[in-house]
């Protein structure tokens, strides 16, 4: 071959693999683009992640302050059905709210319940209902009904409350 044309055949040479490096930077730059954007992609959700492991742990955290709230609150039971319709009474009375009736009512197994009805000034009653909550034996309200008093314009109405006694467990 003369010199033009391997002159000519080694620029050819020489223009494609400048037209191959060319477009394998390409290729690569194309590539380097993808994968940065998965790692921004990646990053923003792991931002995302901690702050939601940041939520539990700050959950978590007040989760075990409430549970330990919960294991050094010490709960009194009645010693006795007397004691618990005594404690009953006596929140009734202390408010001036007039007790017509209080006797046994039905309760679950391993529970006791006593049913009152009572007279008494609205915000009276509403007063004997938060002290019953706060009287400091463990009680809970299974049924109340209330009802204005047409003769005396007071409410009147009827509760079951039921209690664990001391010794019997639910």
């Amino acid at each position: 071959m003369k010199l033009p044309g391997k002159r000519a055949v080694l620029s050819l040479l020489l223009f494609l693999v400048f037209v191959l490096l060319i477009g394998g930077e390409v290729l690569f730059s194309r590539a380097i683009i993808r994968e940065r954007r998965a790692i921004d992609d990646l990053r923003s959700r792991e931002a995302v992640l901690e702050g939601n492991i940041r939520d539990k742990t700050r959950l978590i955290s007040a989760y075990n302050e409430t549970l330990s709230a919960i294991e050094r609150y010490e709960v009194n039971l009645p010693t006795n059905e007397v004691a618990f319709f005594s404690a009953v009474e006596r929140e009734l009375a202390r408010n001036g709210v007039q007790v017509n009736s209080i006797k046994p009512a039905k309760a679950g197994k391993g529970y006791r319940g006593v049913q009152v009805d009572f007279v008494g000034p609205y915000y009276s009653v509403l007063n004997v209902m938060a002290d019953w909550r706060s009287m400091g034996v463990a009680v809970r309200m299974v049924s109340l009904s209330l009802a204005r008093d047409s003769q005396s314009g007071m409410v009147k109405g009827t509760v079951v409350l039921e209690t664990v006694l001391a010794g019997e467990g639910a």
